[in-house]
């Protein structure tokens, strides 16, 4: 059975349809609530335990939020005997992407992205002006990657039960 990735900027609903995804059953990561997502020095490889005191625009600049291959490696294994999601943005997604069966992209434009950033309660991600700077500024890169990469790109700002109906229906489709 197939892993499937389902990414997007943060505020872009990940979360929300991995409660879905949970809600019906089905089993569903999300990779901050999780704790499979952590932050990185890009010079020592090391993680971060507690990021959250100095995420500021240079700490931004000198790591990356990833998830270990090892650990998607684990999903990947687990799903075959079963479909999984990881509902997830990890800045290596690039070299994950080939232990995905198909990757699902939630887009939502800036204003409902800037909206739901500063409404959260579920992360703090995106309370201040240089974290929100951040993520529009992966804003084009990524979706220019999910065009590449022959994303399934959904629209996020459709109800959740829309949204996660339209990935089950697809992967359907593919297994």
């Amino acid at each position: 059975m197939p892993l499937f990735l389902i990414t997007g900027l943060p505020g872009s609903g990940k979360s929300t349809a991995c409660a879905e995804l949970k809600n019906r059953g089905i089993e569903a990561y999300d990779g901050d609530e999780d704790k499979l997502a952590k932050w990185y020095d890009n010079k020592t490889g090391l993680p971060i335990e507690d990021e959250s005191r100095v995420r500021n625009p240079e700490f931004l600049r000198t790591h990356s939020r990833d998830i270990a291959r090892s650990v998607v490696e684990d999903l990947a294994r687990q799903a075959k005997d079963k479909t999984i999601f990881l509902c997830a943005d990890p800045e290596n997604e690039a070299a994950l992407r080939d232990l995905f069966t198909h990757v699902f992209a939630l887009v939502v434009d800036e204003q409902t992205l800037r909206h739901r950033l500063a409404t959260r309660t579920n992360n703090t991600w995106g309370k201040l002006p240089h974290e929100i700077a951040y993520s529009l500024a992966l804003r084009d890169e990524w979706f220019a990657s999910y065009k590449k990469f022959h994303y399934d790109v959904i629209d996020a700002t459709q109800p959740t039960r829309d949204i996660v109906d339209h990935i089950l229906e697809k992967t359907m489709a593919l297994r």
